[in-house]
């Protein structure tokens, strides 16, 4: 990467960081790209060279969550044999993340943005998002080893499986982040999720 791109993409983390900062301090509807831009200090054009709407910001930061995620399970899932490991594993590691890179109040306002902006990218159900298709691949894996059952396609039990962890992700937000994310995630995977996935001893 040249001394150019390095430039540009450090200004576009800076907006995202700002913007954040701002939406956390302000509130998502108060905060206007002039917000924005005057804390960054550019000009209101250079926003527009990065993101069409302050809604972008959101969307980028959920993406920006899935590179992690993916590169957590290139590098490491691996090393697991099972579908039950490789799915606790990476709910372990994705609670770790989002408790301690994102935080309660960031994913408060990237929820909120995805349920009462119309404007903005529905990516929190985005099939194509490398959430989903971690949980794919693995499931996959599984079933055909025979380890999880084929009651459903695995597509299907992805979106199932990701939309059953949200739920542990809004107790977080509703409780403040007095639920400990870590423990409640791995517990409800656990205890919950591997075991309707399973085939029968």
């Amino acid at each position: 990467m040249g001394r150019r791109e390095e430039k540009a993409q450090e200004t576009k983390s800076r907006l995202m960081k700002n913007a954040l900062q701002l939406f956390r301090e302000k509130g998502y509807d108060m905060v206007t790209v002039e917000d924005i831009t005057r804390a960054t200090a550019v000009a209101k054009g250079t926003f527009y060279s990065y993101f069409e709407t302050k809604s972008d910001i959101i969307v980028e930061e959920f993406w920006k969550i899935d590179r992690y995620y993916q590169d957590y399970a290139s590098r490491n899932l691996k090393r697991y044999s099972r579908g039950a490991e490789k799915l606790r594993a990476f709910t372990r590691a994705q609670m770790r993340y989002v408790r301690d890179h994102v935080g309660v109040k960031n994913l408060k306002i990237l929820y909120a943005n995805q349920i009462l902006t119309s404007e903005s990218n529905q990516v929190i159900i985005d099939p194509e998002r490398q959430w989903y298709q971690i949980i794919q691949d693995i499931i996959a894996g599984a079933q055909e080893t025979g380890e999880f059952r084929n009651l459903q396609d695995p597509e299907s039990l992805a979106v199932l499986f990701n939309r059953s962890m949200r739920s542990v992700f809004l107790d977080w937000c509703i409780s403040d982040g007095e639920l400990n994310l870590v423990n409640e995630g791995i517990r409800y995977c656990e205890e919950w999720l591997i075991p309707v996935l399973r085939s029968e001893p």
